[in-house]
Formats: C-alpha cells, structure tokens, sequence
C-alpha cells in the first residue's frame, strides 16, 4: 500500500492548486478549468460573452447567441501554462437557416510530469492528470428579437489510475434584441453536473464513494455596439454564492480585418487581460488567427497566453 500512501494528499493539492491561480473560491474548485473561459478570443473580453452576438462565438458561454450568428466557423486553441499544465479548446459553430444554429466544443485540461513518491520520498513514477469537457449545444429563434438554447455537457476527470468520475452538465439560455444595437442575455450552467469518487479500485474495503455537486451559475449579460467600431459587453453571474463581474471590450481601429480587445474578470479576485484578431479572406475561406494574455494579480508570474487559427466559410 506503500505506492498509494500519499495519494490523498497528492489529491488534495491537485484539486485545490491545479487551476487555482485562475479560480479562486470556496468549494469552487470542483471541474474548475471548465470556468476560466472559452478561446482566445473569450478570454482576452474577459469573459464577458453571455450576450456577444458577433464574430467568433460559440454555445459555450451561452447557447441562445447561435441563431443570431450567420456563419459556419471552426477553431482551435492552445494555451501556454507554467507548472506542466495544459488548457486546450476546439469548436465548431453553426448556423441553421432560417432561425435556429448549433455548435460542437471541447475543453482539454490536466497537468503532466507530477512526481509521485513514498513515504520515504523514493521516486515512483511521473503520471499526469486530464479532464475534458465536451459540449453540444442548440438553439433556435422563437421571434425575430427573442432566441432560447440548450447545452448539454459531458464532463470526464481522472486524477490517477483507474480513479475517474464523469457526469452530464445542462445549461439553459436566452438572448433578447432590445435594439439593433443592443441585446441582453440570461444563462444557468451546470444544471445537474455531479462527479461521483470511488476509491475502492485503489483501497478495496477502505475505500468509499464521495459526491462533488457543480457549483450552479446564474448570469446576466448586455452587448453593446457603437457604429460597428466598438464593441462592449458586460457579465454579472453568482457562482452559487460567489459574485462575478465580466467586462469586455473590443475595437476594429483599422477596418474588420483588425481587432483590439481587452477584459475584466473579477472573481475573488481581480484578472486583466489583452489580445488581438487578424482576419484574411483567401478565395471563399476566411482565415483568421486570435491572441489573448491574461494576467494574474494575486499570483507572480502566472500570466498565462493562448493563440487560436479559425477557418470560416
């Protein structure tokens, strides 16, 4: 038993430091990679995309934005972490003549070369964590100013061998046009989403059954646009009690082919961030490459950096 005596600590850790230089509340370290934003271009607004009905979009944030979108847009992302961690997202997004669309996601999520050793501090081996969240989303119009989605998310975390949960997640989402420049949003996330531990694969009869319940976010989101140059949109959610306040900003100063964009993601704690889209129409193909830093103020030197390559048609 030698080989698993410092698991529940390596547990312990794990679940409370591997992404907590992103989120940062109590018992909101459950699943928390899948809170710390969507792409490249999500994460540099800060987040605040409940209500963004323009540009790369996805069910992600919240479903219902889909039917307002006219295109058909794939993406991936790769994110650049400290401390061997990874933070990866794929999409593709649709829409459905004449009032519905639907969108694909994924979040990849884990750390590797975690040295793992005995109570004696010999080495045993290096192993790695991974978690996925994978989405599918729909949504339809029900007027021409009012639309309402659906997202179903299956949830998968394995923190070492033979020692994983999974679970089903649901989000439920409108979008309301209040002006053609003016449009408002209201999200719940992770309806239902429990993991569910089982350490008797590793413990035998020591081993027991432990529920994690999702923390349940409750958001409302406004996006603005000013004379199509300037784009601002604003999230406010509960995170079962904890507050969260999202701010996002974006300017085309050059023409649509160049955007500037910065955010605000207060969550406990307060996290800034930056980026930039490039867009180039080759044939009947729209290329485009997306760049978002964030920093991290309540850790040294956490600043993480995502790049994302898109293919519209």
């Amino acid at each position: 038993m030698a080989k698993y005596s410092l698991f529940n600590s390596i547990k312990i850790v794990l679940m409370t430091v591997l992404f907590q230089s992103m989120v940062n509340s109590q018992n909101l370290s459950i699943a928390s990679f899948s809170r710390l934003g969507f792409g490249a271009r999500g994460i540099s607004l800060g987040n605040a995309m409940g209500a963004v009905i323009e540009g790369e979009v996805n069910g992600y944030y919240n479903p219902a934005v889909l039917p307002f979108v006219n295109l058909k847009r794939g993406t991936l992302t790769v994110g650049f972490l400290s401390l061997d961690r990874t933070l990866d997202f794929v999409h593709y997004t649709q829409s459905l003549y004449p009032t519905a669309g639907f969108s694909f996601f994924l979040i990849r999520a884990g750390v590797k070369n975690i040295d793992l050793r005995d109570v004696d501090g010999f080495h045993i081996e290096n192993f790695k964590t991974s978690e996925y969240m994978f989405g599918f989303s729909f949504s339809n119009k029900l007027t021409q100013k009012f639309s309402i989605g659906l997202s179903l998310k299956f949830y998968y975390s394995e923190i070492y061998h033979d020692f994983n949960a999974r679970t089903l997640g649901v989000d439920f989402g409108f979008i309301f046009k209040l002006h053609d420049n003016l449009f408002f949003g209201f999200v719940l996330q992770d309806l239902n989403a429990k993991y569910r531990w089982d350490s008797t694969n590793l413990y035998g009869e020591k081993g027991h059954l432990v529920i994690e319940r999702f923390p349940i976010t409750k958001k409302i989101s406004t996006f603005y646009k000013l004379k199509d140059k300037i784009l601002l949109s604003f999230d406010f959610s509960f995170v079962e009690k904890q507050k969260r306040i999202n701010l996002g900003l974006e300017t085309y100063p050059i023409g649509r082919n160049l955007s500037l964009r910065g955010g605000f993601d207060m969550f406990n704690t307060p996290s800034l961030s930056l980026g930039f889209g490039l867009r180039r129409k080759i044939s009947k193909v729209i290329i485009s490459f997306d760049y978002a830093y964030k920093y991290e103020v309540n850790v040294p030197f956490a600043s993480v950096q995502f790049l994302g390559i898109g293919v519209e048609i």
